[in-house]
């Protein structure tokens, strides 16, 4: 039974991670085979996961569940049946994911080598087939790269959506690199991180940008020590110093003259818009509407999933959601292994990107499910561990 559930659960994640780049069939049967996964591997996990119950007695889970319990109880009275089915995928995708440990193993390995290699395999086609094609461009934001130049293969739509979901590749081929000790893996991993860098760059997408160096900057800070690190941020320390003699002009324009990007008149908005809502908010799935920025653009999201949550979910939601979260961060934290500080990693880059980015919080797979519920459920995992280690 629990080899079944592993073997649902491996390509339930992989599908996740992967799908995305590439599906045989429409988008809406690769969310369907999510849910499907997800489903049959808490039923033949279920076993397991009883065995494991003294993970569900641990503060971190706790608070997890009161901040679910929350969101539930929030969809049911605002009727949004749509809603509490996703919260239900989403709590039987945590269950999954807690249940394949907190600790490195084969089935770990396997998905998530297979993101680093699909990720950076994907990105390299993409980079090569623009070039091929004429439209590789080194020009300073020129190129703005979201596809490959075929439809259907890693395209993705908009920048953003394209670098959150290679930074995340990216983070986890660092990882990899940063475990492991044959020369010949070492160059694997070395040869991935470059690929997804090189494109993640041409994204210019700022938030992914930071994503993928302040999860890849926390990796080397928590897995390196003495020599390695100082050799480590020397390189770091170097390469910025690079970027601001050679390129002032254009960091000064992204964080300087870009600023927020007009955010904060998007963010009045909600504030303005919430009305007597504070405490509960509006409900899940209620949008936000129309918001006309000052220079004439129209946009219907909140852009920053914190200001998503309090619009539909209230201080209540926001609040819940945060002690949650920082209950996940520091029990990953204090776990110590090398897998716990993977998902330390995204989970510390995601907090500061959804300051500015993502949305659709309770929705089908999407980049929060890779940014949020997904590292949430692997800080559970880890923080959780010791707890079905201890002996008896």
């Amino acid at each position: 039974m629990k080899l079944v559930g592993l073997a649902f659960a491996v390509v339930t994640l992989s599908m996740l991670v992967v799908g995305r780049f590439w599906w045989p069939t429409e988008n809406g049967d690769w969310l369907k085979s999510i849910r499907l996964g997800a489903f049959l591997a808490v039923i033949f996990l279920s076993l397991e996961l009883f065995r494991e119950r003294a993970r569900l007695a641990t503060a971190a889970f706790l608070l997890y569940l009161v901040f679910w319990v929350g969101l539930l109880l929030n969809s049911i009275l605002t009727d949004s049946p749509s809603s509490v089915k996703q919260l239900l995928v989403i709590l039987f995708f945590t269950w999954v994911v807690m249940v394949m440990g907190g600790r490195e193993s084969r089935p770990w390995l396997f998905v998530l080598g297979l993101d680093a290699l699909s990720g950076a395999a994907f990105a390299g086609f993409s980079l090569v087939n623009k070039a091929l094609m004429g439209q590789f461009d080194v020009s300073y934001r020129m190129m703005n790269i979201k596809d490959s130049g075929i439809p259907g293969i890693a395209d993705f739509g908009i920048t953003i959506e394209a670098g959150m979901h290679y930074a995340f590749c990216f983070i986890v081929a660092v990882w990899l690199l940063l475990r492991v000790r044959h020369w010949a893996l070492r160059t694997l991993w070395l040869v991935c991180s470059a690929v997804l860098f090189t494109y993640l760059y041409f994204t210019f997408a700022r938030s992914a940008w930071v994503a993928g160096l302040m999860g890849a900057g926390v990796l080397v800070l928590c897995m390196t020590e003495g020599r390695q690190r100082v050799f480590a941020v020397g390189l770091a320390v170097l390469a910025g110093i690079a970027v601001l003699v050679f390129a002032f002009e254009q960091v000064v324009y992204e964080f300087g003259s870009r600023g927020l990007t007009h955010r904060d008149e998007i963010w009045r908005v909600v504030f303005e818009r919430i009305g007597e809502a504070w405490w509960f908010g509006h409900g899940s799935h209620t949008e936000l509407g129309k918001v006309t920025l000052s220079t004439g653009q129209v946009v219907r999201n909140p852009h920053s999933l914190y200001m998503e949550v309090l619009y539909q979910f209230g201080l209540v939601g926001l609040f819940s959601m945060l002690l949650a979260m920082a209950a996940c961060i520091r029990g990953a934290w204090k776990a110590h292994s090398q897998f716990a500080r993977l998902w330390f990693s995204v989970m510390v880059a995601a907090a500061v990107v959804m300051t500015v980015e993502l949305h659709f919080f309770v929705a089908a797979p999407n980049l929060v499910w890779m940014w949020f519920w997904l590292p949430m459920a692997g800080c559970l995992a880890v923080a959780t561990q010791h707890k079905v280690d201890r002996p008896a």
